[in-house]
């Protein structure tokens, strides 16, 4: 387990479409964000629906083609990640961490409107630990979803993977 990477991302929200365009349109960022909400028909408790990544800027717009899709009780959560990058060149355009923490969350998350990175685990061991803040940069006391869990240790294809819901003993 030499090239197990560690990724923290801080989450601000929730915010409607209208506000994470809003607090977006300040700086423009590589970063991740996570859909909650309803799609058509869909009763009960909203779950998270859809994670992606890129330019902040450009990708959140009510023409998106996800999140157009959820039409009741949308909430953004726009991801930050705050861990230390992977040093040495570039490989793919995309940001290594960027695309590790997404495939990471869809692939054992799996909300329902994301179709690429559910089929195979991420090729790379990877650690990931979501933090949460409300908007207004203050931590948040509990989770934001049920489903969202505090950390995701995939140590490679050869063994278990922990996901993490509370911090308890029972997890070492």
């Amino acid at each position: 387990m030499p090239n197990q990477i560690a990724i923290i991302i801080d989450w601000y929200g929730p915010f409607s479409l209208q506000n994470a365009k809003k607090d977006v349109s300040k700086n423009s960022w590589n970063g991740i964000y996570l859909a909650i909400g309803k799609t058509k028909y869909m009763r009960g408790r909203s779950p998270i629906q859809y994670v992606g990544i890129g330019n902040l800027r450009s990708r959140l717009k009510e023409d998106h083609h996800k999140l157009k899709l959820i039409v009741r009780d949308r909430k953004i959560w726009l991801g930050d990640i705050v861990s230390l990058r992977i040093p040495g060149p570039k490989k793919k355009k995309t940001d290594t961490l960027l695309d590790l923490a997404e495939w990471l969350l869809v692939y054992f998350l799996e909300p329902p409107l994301n179709d690429r990175k559910r089929r195979r685990p991420p090729q790379r061991e990877v650690t990931l630990i979501n933090r949460w803040w409300k908007p207004d940069d203050s931590p948040r006391k509990r989770r934001p979803h049920p489903d969202w869990p505090i950390l995701i240790d995939y140590p490679g294809i050869d063994y278990p993977v922990r996901v993490c819901w509370s911090w308890d003993r029972n997890f070492v």
